[in-house]
C-alpha cells in the first residue's frame, strides 16, 4: 500500500473523529494527505502559505497559530487576505533528528477554534501515532513492522480518542470496541464481542442537517445511537458521536435539548431568525402557544451563541409562588426573612452571569417584580433580598409568553416600559397547526427517542394512522404530540405498525363528528369539513374533542365553557392533590397553564 493512500485513511478517520481537517505535508512541501478544502492537489508541492510549514520544518517544533493571521509567520505569508483558517497547529514527523513532514490540524470557525485550543495536549497525542504509521509507511524500517498493519494503529487511536468507536466486519460483528464506547453503551466489561452486533436504523434530520443512527445490539438489548461509519479495509469501524446537551441550567429541556425539528416553511423561517440572532446581546421576546416548543428555541439560541459555555438558566414565572419568586430570581441575604438560609441563597439571575436567563411565562410577573427586573436590564445590577449590596452581572435575557404583552400593557397588567425592553428581538414560534407538514418528522423523532430511552425497537406509523394525526388540531402543540407517540410505544407491538385503533379515542371522534357532517349534521365543534387530511394549511381544521364528557350539550356552550369544564372533568378523574402533572398531560398542556386555568376559571375546590 503506498504512503499517500495509507496515511489517507488515518487523516479521514483523525478529521470525522474530532471534526477538524487535517493536512499531512512532506519535508519538499508536497501535500500527502487532506481532508476538507486540502483533500485537493495530492502529490502536488504547495507553492504558497507555506510559511508556517517552512518554520516547523526548520526548528523541527510544533507551531500553534491562536488567531490565523496575527501571527509573525501570518504576516509575511502571500495568503494572508484570502486565508480562511481560523487556528492552526501543526506537528513535525521526526525520525532520527530528521524532520520527514508535518502533520497540521486546521479550523475554518470560532467553535472549532476553541476546541483546538482547549485540546492540544490530547491532539498533539494523536498526531503521534499518526506520525509513527508515516514514518514506517515511509521508511520501510523494520522497528516499525508491528505498526504497518493499518488496522493496529487505528486500535491504537481508537483506544485513546474520546468518542466510542466500535470496529465490525462486514455482517455487522464487533471485532472490537474501545473504552469510550463500553461507556456511552453502558457495556460491562465482561460482555461478550460475539453478541454485539450493529445495523443501520436510519437517518435523522433537521431542518439544516441530517445524521445517521445505528441500531446497536448486545444480546437482547438493543441501543439505538448516532455516529459516523467509516471505510476501514475489510472492514468499518463505527464512531458513536454524543448528543450535545446543555448541564450547566438548573432543569432539563423536557428531553428536546436544542433540537427544534421540522423543515416547514415557517419552521425554516425560525430557524433562520435564531441563526442570525444567536450571538447578539439583545434581548429576545418568544411569543407561542402552551406546548409549542418556546424553551427549545431559548436552548437553541444559547446553545448556538456565543454564551453556550456559560450557564442557560430558566424560571417559569407562573410555576413559582408570588411570595418565592422574588428570592429565588434576585437570592436573599443571611437572615433576610423567617425560615431563611443562615448562609443566605445566590438568586438565579446571579447564577446566570455570563450565560442566558430564561423566563418562561414572563406575563406572570408580578408587577412589583418587574420593576426590578427593569433596573436589571437596564443596569445590569442586582441587589439580594434583605440586603443593600448591589452586584452586576454579564447576562442575556430571552423571555417567552403564550400570552399577548401589548394588550396586557394596555390593560395596566404589564409595565410598558419593562414590555419594550424584553422585546428587542421578537421571535413567534408557529403552532402545530401551522406547520403541519413537520408532523411526520416530529411524529418519527418522538417514537425514536421514547423507543430509545425503554430500550424498545421502533414502530412504524401506517398512512392510514398518519392522516388521523394530520386531522387533529393538536391544541397541546408539540407537547401533545409527544405525550402521544409515548401513549402509542406502549400500545403497540414492539417494532410493530402503529394501526388507526391504537389512537386514544378522541382521534376517532373527530372522524366520526366528519362523518355528521358529511351527513348533514354539523358539530358545533367543526369549523369546515376536512377533505385533505394531510394539507398543511387547515384553516377550516376540526377542532378538538374532548374525550370527557361534559354537562351541558355542546352546541350550547361557549369554547371557555367547554373548556372550564373538561379541565373539570380531568381533576375528578385523577388525584387532585397528588395528580395535577397526569392532568396537565392528559389535556396536553403545561403544569403551569394548568394551574393558570384552574385560577381562571375559579377550579381551586375541585383542584
Amino acid at each position: 500500500m503506498s504512503i499517500q493512500s495509507t496515511i489517507s485513511r488515518f487523516v479521514q478517520v483523525l478529521s470525522r473523529m474530532i471534526n477538524l481537517d487535517v493536512e499531512v505535508i512532506d519535508n519538499e512541501l508536497v501535500r500527502i494527505a487532506g481532508t476538507g478544502p486540502y483533500a485537493n492537489d495530492l502529490g502536488r508541492q504547495l507553492t504558497t502559505g507555506t510559511n508556517a510549514f517552512r518554520w516547523i520544518i526548520s526548528n523541527r517544533k510544533e507551531k500553534i497559530i491562536k488567531n490565523s493571521g496575527k501571527d509573525t509567520e501570518c504576516l509575511s505569508c502571500t495568503r494572508r487576505v484570502s486565508c480562511q483558517e481560523k487556528a492552526f497547529l501543526g506537528i513535525p514527523v521526526l525520525f532520527k533528528n530528521e524532520c520527514l513532514g508535518v502533520i497540521s490540524l486546521v479550523c475554518f470557525n470560532e467553535e472549532q477554534r476553541e476546541q483546538l485550543l482547549a485540546n492540544i495536549p490530547l491532539y498533539m497525542g494523536y498526531i503521534e501515532d499518526i506520525s509513527k504509521v508515516f514514518i514506517a509507511t515511509k521508511l520501510e524500517d523494520m522497528y516499525y513492522n508491528s505498526l504497518k498493519n493499518t488496522e493496529n494503529v487505528i486500535r491504537l487511536l481508537s483506544s485513546k480518542i474520546t468518542e466510542g468507536v466500535l470496529e465490525v466486519d462486514d455482517k455487522g460483528c464487533c471485532t472490537h470496541i474501545n473504552e469510550a464506547a463500553r461507556k456511552q453503551l453502558k457495556l460491562n466489561s465482561n460482555d461478550k464481542l460475539s453478541l454485539i452486533s450493529v445495523r443501520p436504523f436510519g437517518k435523522r434530520r433537521t431542518a439544516n442537517r441530517e445524521s445517521e443512527e445505528f441500531i446497536i445490539k448486545n444480546g437482547s438489548q438493543e441501543i439505538i445511537s448516532p455516529g459516523v461509519l467509516i471505510q476501514n479495509g475489510h472492514g468499518k469501524l463505527l464512531v458513536l458521536t454524543h448528543n450535545k446537551t446543555d448541564t450547566s441550567g438548573r432543569r432539563s429541556a423536557n428531553g428536546n435539548h436544542n433540537r427544534m425539528v421540522g423543515d416547514s416553511r415557517p419552521m425554516q423561517r425560525l430557524h433562520e431568525k435564531v441563526r442570525k440572532i444567536a450571538s447578539s446581546p439583545s434581548s429576545v421576546l418568544i411569543n407561542g402557544e402552551s406546548g409549542s416548543g418556546k424553551e427549545v428555541v431559548a436552548r437553541l439560541i444559547h446553545e448556538s451563541g456565543a454564551r453556550r459555555k456559560k450557564p442557560f438558566i430558566a424560571i417559569n414565572c407562573a410555576a413559582i409562588p408570588e411570595h418565592l419568586l422574588e428570592s429565588e430570581l434576585f437570592g436573599y441575604a443571611r437572615g433576610a426573612f423567617t425560615g431563611a438560609a443562615t448562609q443566605g441563597k445566590e438568586g438565579l439571575i446571579k447564577s446566570a452571569d455570563g450565560g442566558t436567563l430564561f423566563l418562561d411565562e414572563i406575563g406572570d410577573m408580578p408587577l412589583n417584580l418587574q420593576a426590578k427586573l427593569l433596573r436589571v436590564l437596564d443596569r445590569r445590577e442586582i441587589s439580594p433580598v434583605g440586603s443593600s449590596t448591589v452586584s452586576t452581572v454579564n447576562i442575556r435575557v430571552i423571555s417567552a409568553t403564550h400570552q399577548n404583552l401589548q394588550t396586557l400593557t394596555e390593560k395596566k397588567l404589564f409595565r410598558e416600559d419593562l414590555y419594550y425592553r424584553l422585546n428587542v428581538i421578537p421571535l413567534i414560534v408557529p403552532s402545530l397547526r401551522e406547520r403541519k407538514s413537520d408532523i411526520p418528522l416530529l411524529a418519527s423523532f418522538f417514537l425514536k427517542k421514547q423507543a430509545k430511552e425503554m430500550g424498545l425497537p421502533v414502530p412504524v406509523i401506517n398512512d392510514s394512522t398518519m392522516a388521523y394525526l394530520n386531522r387533529w388540531n393538536w391544541p397541546g402543540n408539540v407537547r401533545e404530540l409527544a405525550n402521544t407517540m409515548e401513549y402509542l410505544i406502549n400500545m403497540v407491538e414492539h417494532g410493530g405498525v402503529i394501526l388507526p385503533e391504537l389512537l386514544p379515542e378522541h382521534f376517532h371522534l373527530v372522524k366520526s363528528h366528519q362523518s355528521d357532517s358529511h351527513r348533514g349534521e354539523s358539530h358545533p365543534l367543526e369549523g369546515h369539513q376536512v377533505e385533505n387530511p394531510t394539507a398543511e394549511n387547515h384553516s377550516a381544521a376540526v377542532r378538538p374533542v374532548s374525550t370527557f364528557s361534559v354537562e351541558k350539550s355542546p352546541a350550547s356552550m361557549s369554547l371557555e365553557e367547554m373548556e372550564k369544564q373538561r379541565i373539570q372533568a380531568a381533576l375528578k378523574k385523577f388525584d387532585a392533590k397528588k395528580g395535577k402533572q397526569q392532568v396537565a398531560d392528559e389535556l396536553g398542556i403545561g403544569i403551569a397553564t394548568l394551574y393558570r386555568k384552574i385560577k381562571k376559571y375559579h377550579l381551586e375546590d375541585d383542584a
